[in-house]
């Protein structure tokens, strides 16, 4: 059954990243992220280097390569774990919004705790940083069985 669980963690997450990173390459998209890009300290280089546009297309190439590298888990374990570092690093990038993007907490209701809807949208993603760390240590572990196998 953990297996199980794991693979459909694995599959909801690579659907995320395709879904995610297809939609960058919009307008909407774009127009949406740029003000997070912006604020982000490790981002903030990218709408002034390749415009909304193209800072949204960077992301989602990356999204999109995370999620595809996810996928190889069956029959390529090691790149798998890239993919699941890089699930790491974006979620980490998102999360850390928290402490540069005005607006997270909600004013209306005494600000800290209550979280705003953008609080809310950038929380979420500590469960998916959680997602990538589980199918990182998954396709780790698939890799030292393959290893022992191939060695016994």
């Amino acid at each position: 059954m953990l297996r199980l669980s794991i693979a459909t963690l694995r599959v909801a997450l690579i659907t995320v990243f395709l879904a995610f990173g297809y939609v960058k390459f919009f307008a909407f998209e774009a127009d949406g992220v740029a003000p997070l890009i912006a604020a982000h300290p490790l981002l903030s280089w990218l709408n002034p280097a390749f415009g909304h546009a193209g800072a949204s297309a960077f992301l989602g190439v990356f999204e999109i390569a995370s999620g595809l590298l996810l996928a190889t888990h069956w029959f390529a374990p090691r790149i798998a774990a890239i993919g699941g570092l890089m699930g790491m690093a974006t979620f980490t990038v998102t999360v850390t919004l928290f402490f540069f993007l005005p607006g997270v907490f909600e004013a209306s209701a005494g600000g800290f705790p209550a979280i705003s809807g953008t609080g809310g949208f950038l929380l979420k993603d500590a469960v998916l940083f959680a997602a990538s760390f589980v199918c990182l240590a998954d396709s780790l572990d698939a890799a030292h069985q393959r290893v022992k196998r191939v060695g016994a």
